[in-house]
């Protein structure tokens, strides 16, 4: 009985010759797909948004939506029609949800006013553009009109934070971002600024700070104290001064609860603004918990 012939060590290595010949390829295939998809996968958004006004923008600026850098400006021109600026963005891919139909976007500029400095970042450094996404779920749009403002409603809303409507008879002094007191103590901030639907009335939309949500209460009397401050003394009465500087410049509102508390409330629950105090409103002293103070 015989063994099998052995195979040659030349005709071996061969063998082994021609399958790895046959594997490189197939291996650099695979990697060239992997490397395809995730080129796909991470390929910017592209946009275009229209202003009337380019205000300084320039390539290579950044868009931010919350504080959030989500994408670059890529290109920047005059219109066919010489009527306004078009900036071509690249939206990055994990970004791609402000895409669609209702997201605002707008040039961040330096503004200074009564109220204060915003936009100073824009004014040391480049402009930037920024974004308030649409409704999730609505139509994907790649062509936008941009804002010449920020709208009323931009400001990031915090977790907790209870929002009031007050119903006021004139705007007054008060404006987007005039301080909310609760004596004498800044404890929110006015949000928007509108005419009511039939226009008989100011409606202000104004936010609480979470930690002191618990103060306002269905019975509490919201007033406006743009132009005067006003003393809490338990024990010395009330006392109004003219000196309140904050209050004097941005305009504002106050608001007392009773001593007898009442239900607490939710977001878009609607208050008459006063144009002043009541003598009496000033003298109640209620014991409220706060909400705990974050870390």
């Amino acid at each position: 009985m015989s063994d099998a012939a052995p195979v040659p060590s030349s005709e071996v290595v061969r063998v082994r010759r021609v399958t790895w010949a046959l594997l490189a390829p197939l291996a650099a295939a695979a990697v060239l797909s992997v490397l395809a998809v995730q080129a796909i996968r991470d390929r910017p958004v592209p946009i275009t948004i229209r202003f009337a006004d380019g205000a300084g923008v320039r390539p290579g600026d950044p868009v931010t939506c919350r504080g959030v850098q989500v994408g670059v400006v890529r290109e920047v021109g005059l219109s066919g029609d010489l009527a306004g600026v078009v900036i071509e963005v690249a939206l990055a891919r994990e970004s791609a949800s402000l895409a669609l139909e209702g997201t605002r976007f707008w040039i961040v500029r330096p503004e200074v006013s009564l109220r204060g400095v915003s936009g100073l970042e824009s004014l040391l450094g480049p402009r930037s553009i920024a974004a308030s996404p649409g409704v999730p779920g609505s139509q994907r749009m790649s062509e936008f009109e941009g804002l010449p403002r920020p709208p009323d409603d931009a400001a990031t809303p915090i977790e907790g934070e209870l929002i009031v409507v007050l119903r006021a008879a004139r705007r007054g002094s008060v404006g987007i971002g005039s301080p909310v007191y609760y004596r004498d103590v800044h404890v929110g901030e006015v949000r928007s600024v509108r005419l009511a639907d039939d226009a008989r009335t100011v409606e202000l939309t104004a936010a609480v700070e979470p930690r002191y949500a618990p103060l306002v209460l269905d019975n509490t009397r919201f007033f406006n104290v743009s132009g005067i401050g006003v003393n809490w003394g338990l024990f010395g009465g009330l006392s109004v001064r003219t000196d309140s500087l904050e209050s004097l410049i941005a305009g504002g509102i106050a608001f007392a609860t009773p001593d007898r508390l009442g239900a607490p409330v939710t977001n878009g629950h609607v208050f008459d603004l006063a144009p002043q105090p009541d003598s009496k409103w000033l003298e109640w002293s209620p014991a409220i918990p706060l909400n705990e103070a974050p870390p």
